[in-house]
């Protein structure tokens, strides 16, 4: 499920990341999802961003050898 979110003024893409999916590291989510914003550093606020759904984790369904 997308839903948007409104920036304010000082808003990054990292830091937006952070907030939203708990890493920075996914902010490229955020910048496929609104391109049209995409070499937007430090933002103003009041702009309208799409916020995609948080990605799932895959886990690794092995078990150790230990823990039989």
């Amino acid at each position: 499920m997308k839903w948007l979110y409104t920036t304010v003024q000082g808003d990054t893409w990292d830091i937006l990341a952070h907030d939203i999916y708990g890493s920075e590291k996914l902010m490229h989510l955020l910048i496929a999802a609104n391109p049209s914003h995409a070499n937007t550093v430090l933002f103003p606020a009041g702009i309208e961003l799409v916020i995609p759904e948080t990605p799932k984790i895959k886990t690794n369904s092995m078990r150790a050898p230990w823990d039989d």
